[in-house]
């Protein structure tokens, strides 16, 4: 058959069957003792189990005991605070430090957000100051790796024997634990730092080496009056970087490190100069300096700066410096505070501390009773506030920014964050909508009586000036406010809302005729910046308070771009004839309190005044500035009875200028542009009146630039029949029948 040779052999077939039999024995034994082996294992752990569970709970404890012992020896950075973790330090993040606050000349202003620290790096700072440093205060830094066994000895010994804590032992990576993690340290017991300390500062000389930890050291260490690092002492106390140091202001400076407030300088000067002659000492004896420099050394005097020199850093934050904080937040909201950043305002030192004087006094001239008694006590809960800012009418940068009194009591800002009624600022910005609507600023406008029909019912706001027609430059300039109430609502609604947008405020302008008079919230910030259109031929730049910031090794971080276009809100023809107006308004309307404070030089302004006298306003202009000042209370209340901002305002604004004349250079005067003319006009019927004619005898006219050709300047009024009449009723009447100049302003 053909698979015959394919079967196996009786013997073969055997074979196979044995072999099989036998793995099968195999696998079931080896299957038996697998099932022994665990029941087996399984008996012994139950045996075990208690003892296992024993061993777990000490190896738990243990380990619970390392992570306790680990958390309360160790360092950390509490909330809140300036503080740098050891993996921050090692990737080469800056030191906490106070951000440096510039004005626009690059002096300091204020140091702000951290401590009063100017890091260096290494090469910075000379070798002697180094040196003289580890020599005092930590002589074997070099050959040990954070703690000094010699010294642990030593101290251990002194301090059995005299039971306390009498020597320390720290070395200067132990003194660098101690200060750059002193928040968390603060509520330590002296052992339990020493301890914290001991096992950091290994760490610290493991992970970054010997040089950057000295150098760690001398930008950190205390050296008193809250100052941290080399650097920064040596500004305060000598006036000098720390690389134009003397040998002798060295010793000083290393000698304060010992106790800060036991040696400093300028308080305790006798024991400033006997610890500086141990330094000195110490350095020679060390090879630092020759004896003959050490004696030449000590025999000098401390050379101290003078502290008016030094500028004495303001601790202190203030209205203005949270304004550059907050302007930076919104325009660079990734910028690291607290490191050290050397920020560049637009602040005019000059404007900034005359602004502060002027307000100062005036309110304390209100609170005195000068102008009649306050319907608030001064002394209440809520005091009388002021704010004051001043721009470049030309770029917008802010020149002097006071957000109130006192920043410790109130950290409100009553230059931006505040928004009271305006009053009649608004009238200007009416006037500059009428003109543009077709009138000419000399022409007739009603101040009927007759009231206003409204939603709500008739409505008629009361008005000082008598008159029921008359110019609306001299409605402007008397700030009549039925005028103003007429005029808005003739101009239309729609259109008196719209000029909120277009002057920049932020906040809505309603569509009733109140708004006419101001009856709608602005700050202080946004009216003083819409006014700079006036003085910069319609144009209104937007303001700003930062330049550029640096970081504190001196890496460009921000800078403003390049100034875009001021947005124009009226033609220049405009804006000059409403400027003329203004300046009337100073010389002879409701702001000639700036005219009687003394100020001679060109000014424009308007006061503004809300209901029962609430808010005292007054923005003015130079040809080099626009500048508001706003006196009132934050609850809004009364003031002084019958004053307002002609009487309050005013002359705070007057007197700040003035200051200013001794201190800050002036261009001179606006320049009026070729599509503007001047006239003679008469204030009572806005006749213009020709150069060639006479000026009647008992008739005050006025002078002002208006809109090339709108007038004709060829004839003279009072001619004629109707002219002989009118000169006939001047001669026998009683009275002057200018009440431009008979009647004193009172808005």
């Amino acid at each position: 058959m053909p698979d015959a040779a394919c079967r196996p052999t009786p013997s073969e077939g055997r074979t196979i069957t044995s072999s099989t039999a036998r793995r099968s024995k195999q696998r079931r034994a080896r299957a038996l003792a697998r099932r022994a082996g665990r029941r087996l294992r399984a008996r012994l752990l139950a045996g075990r189990r208690p003892q296992r569970l024993a061993l777990g709970g000490a190896a738990l404890a243990l380990l619970s005991s390392v992570v306790v012992l680990s958390t309360v020896f160790s360092v950390s950075c509490p909330d809140g605070t300036e503080c740098v973790t050891l993996g921050d330090i090692r990737r080469g993040a800056p030191l906490p430090a106070a951000d440096r606050v510039l004005d626009r000349n690059g002096a300091l202003l204020a140091e702000v957000g951290g401590p009063l620290r100017r890091a260096l790096p290494r090469e910075r700072i000379p070798d002697l100051v180094a040196d003289a440093f580890v020599v005092v205060e930590d002589r074997r830094f070099w050959s040990h790796e954070g703690v000094d066994a010699w010294g642990v000895l030593r101290a251990a010994i002194r301090n059995l024997r005299s039971g306390g804590l009498e020597e320390g032992a720290s070395t200067i990576p132990m003194q660098l634990v101690r200060t750059l993690w002193s928040e968390s340290l603060r509520d330590v017991g002296p052992w339990r730092r020493k301890v914290i300390e001991a096992r950091t500062a290994p760490r610290l000389i493991a992970e970054l080496g010997h040089e950057r930890v000295l150098t760690l050291y001398l930008n950190s260490i205390y050296l008193g009056n809250g100052l941290y690092g080399v650097e920064r002492a040596a500004r305060h106390y000598f006036g000098v970087g720390v690389d134009s140091l003397e040998v002798h202001q060295v010793a000083t400076l290393v000698g304060i490190t010992r106790s800060p407030e036991l040696y400093e300088p300028r308080r305790h000067p006798d024991r400033a100069r006997r610890v500086r002659d141990v330094v000195l000492t110490r350095m020679a004896a060390a090879g630092l300096i020759t004896e003959r420099e050490a004696e030449a050394a000590a025999s000098l005097d401390l050379d101290l700066a003078d502290i008016d020199d030094v500028a004495r850093a303001a601790r202190t934050r203030s209205h203005l410096t949270a304004a550059v904080r907050r302007e930076l937040r919104r325009l660079a909201p990734g910028l690291p505070f607290g490191t050290g950043l050397e920020i560049l305002t637009t602040i005019d030192p000059d404007v900034q501390r005359e602004a502060r004087t002027a307000v100062e006094a005036q309110v304390a001239a209100i609170e005195s009773g000068r102008f009649g008694p306050l319907e608030v006590t001064p002394d209440s809960a809520a005091p009388l506030e002021a704010a004051a800012v001043a721009l470049d009418p030309a770029t917008g940068a802010v020149r002097a920014w006071i957000g109130g009194r006192d920043f410790t009591r109130s950290e409100f800002d009553r230059v931006e964050q505040a928004r009271r009624q305006v009053g009649s600022l608004v009238k200007p910005f009416l006037v500059a909508l009428a003109l543009e609507r077709g009138y000419g600023i000399i022409d007739m406008v009603s101040a009927d009586t007759v009231p206003i029909p409204t939603d709500q019912g008739s409505w008629l706001p009361a008005d000082h000036v008598p008159e029921t027609r008359l110019p609306l430059r001299e409605a402007l300039v008397r700030s009549s406010n039925r005028a103003a109430a007429h005029l808005g609502t003739e101009l239309g609604l729609e259109a008196l809302s719209g000029v909120g947008v277009r002057v920049g405020l932020s906040g809505h302008v309603p569509a009733v005729p109140s708004s006419a008079i101001g009856a709608f919230d602005a700050s202080l910030l946004e009216m003083t910046s819409a006014y700079s259109a006036f003085g910069n031929g319609g144009a209104r730049p937007e303001p700003y308070l930062v330049e550029r910031v640096r970081a504190a090794d001196g890496a460009m971080t921000w800078e403003r771009s390049a100034a875009a276009a001021p947005d124009r809100i009226m033609d220049e023809a405009t804006a000059f004839t409403v400027l003329d107006a203004l300046r009337a308004v100073v010389d002879r309307g409701t702001g000639a309190a700036v005219r009687a404070a003394g100020y001679r030089r060109p000014a424009a302004g308007k006061t503004g005044t809300t209901n029962d006298g609430r808010d005292a306003w007054f923005i003015g202009l130079t040809p080099d500035l626009v500048a508001g000042v706003w006196i009132g209370f934050d609850t809004p209340g009364a003031i002084v009875e019958d004053r307002g901002g002609g009487a309050l305002a005013a002359p705070a604004w007057a007197d700040w200028m003035s200051r200013l004349e001794h201190v800050a250079p002036h261009r001179g005067a606006w320049i009026p542009p070729i599509s503007v003319e001047r006239i003679r006009y008469d204030p009572l019927t806005g006749a213009v009146v020709a150069p060639h004619c006479g000026v009647a005898s008992r008739r005050a006219y006025h002078d002002a630039w208006v809109v090339a050709g709108r007038y004709d300047r060829s004839t003279c009024p009072g001619t004629g029949v109707l002219g002989w009449l009118e000169r006939l009723w001047q001669a026998v009447a009683s009275e002057e029948p200018d009440s431009v100049r008979r009647r004193p302003p009172r808005r």
